[in-house]
């Protein structure tokens, strides 16, 4: 199903609450910038407690439509720059013209949604496991900072994010040197979510 069907799902008072909570994790499912867990988790934070209060799930629901409505504005300008580049010979898109489904963040406010993002992974080290310690330092002094970049350690942040993709590339497809490539990519999000809890 779609993410409108399962939002009309989610609006609909004559269907079980539960059924409703499950529609929300049906569009979460098919739009997560933080991921899954963290998405849903975010929308608890921001809205309230969706799995008892009716108000908190439909102000989850209105939080995640904005965020959609505002990636795909973007994803559309996106489109259509494409298009008018190609049409002047540029097949190749700029450095500066990043593809807006490639980067994932939370569409509305960011930061505040890194933020929390970064304080769910640390408290969940299973799914970090393979994260390097000097990302996760990183991470911590950033939530401690409360996401302000003026104490955070910019060149140390570059410095990881280069070390981390030449990690991704040596370590990827074909051959996948899984260890690392999990450390990489592991590390990789976790430096995604400070870019944007510091920007």
């Amino acid at each position: 199903m779609s993410f409108g069907t399962y939002a009309r799902k989610v609006r609909d008072g004559s269907l079980p609450y539960g059924r409703r909570v499950n529609a929300l994790a049906g569009c979460v499912q098919r739009y997560q910038p933080l991921g899954f867990l963290a998405t849903f988790g975010y929308l608890n934070h921001v809205a309230g407690a969706v799995r008892r209060d009716e108000i908190a799930l439909l102000r989850a629901l209105d939080t995640l439509t904005e965020s959609r409505r505002l990636w795909l504005a973007e994803v559309n300008a996106y489109a259509a720059r494409r298009k008018q580049a190609k049409r002047l010979g540029w097949r190749t898109p700029r450095s500066s013209d990043t593809d807006p489904t490639l980067q994932l963040y939370w569409y509305g406010d960011s930061q505040r949604a890194a933020t929390f993002a970064l304080g769910f992974l640390l408290k969940k080290p299973d799914r970090i496991r393979h994260a390097d310690a000097d990302v996760i330092r990183l991470a911590s002094s950033v939530l401690e900072a409360g996401g302000d970049v003026s104490r955070v350690p910019l060149e140390q942040l570059s410095a990881l994010r280069k070390r981390h993709l030449q990690l991704q590339r040596t370590s990827g497809w074909p051959n996948v040197d899984w260890p690392n490539w999990h450390k990489a990519n592991e590390s990789l999000w976790i430096l995604h979510q400070i870019s944007n809890a510091t920007s």
